[in-house]
């Protein structure tokens, strides 16, 4: 094929921060369906939803501070599991 083109790779990073605002953008309107779908009897676990930027450069995490966050999402024997960000991620995928 004439004018083929080879490309070299000199940071390995460079893909990941190529799209690392749009992984921002996305990463907060999951937090918000979450903190939406979040079972609101204080308000306190609903308002702990956050982004903050991850280990690896142009990734982000969403993280909520709440000490019982985990029980909410995944349920104990006594409590079934109510899931805010597990229903969130289905949304996005365009499931419910």
């Amino acid at each position: 094929m004439a004018g083929d083109v080879t490309y070299k790779v000199t940071d390995p990073r460079a893909p990941r921060l190529a799209v690392q605002q749009n992984i921002a953008e996305i990463a907060g309107q999951l937090a918000a369906t979450a903190s939406g779908n979040t079972p609101t009897l204080t308000g306190v676990m609903a308002r702990a939803w956050r982004t903050v930027p991850g280990r690896e450069p142009g990734t982000t995490m969403v993280i909520n501070d709440a000490p019982y966050a985990i029980y909410v999402e995944y349920g104990t024997r006594h409590m079934t599991a109510r899931a805010p960000m597990g229903r969130a991620l289905a949304a996005a995928r365009g499931g419910r």
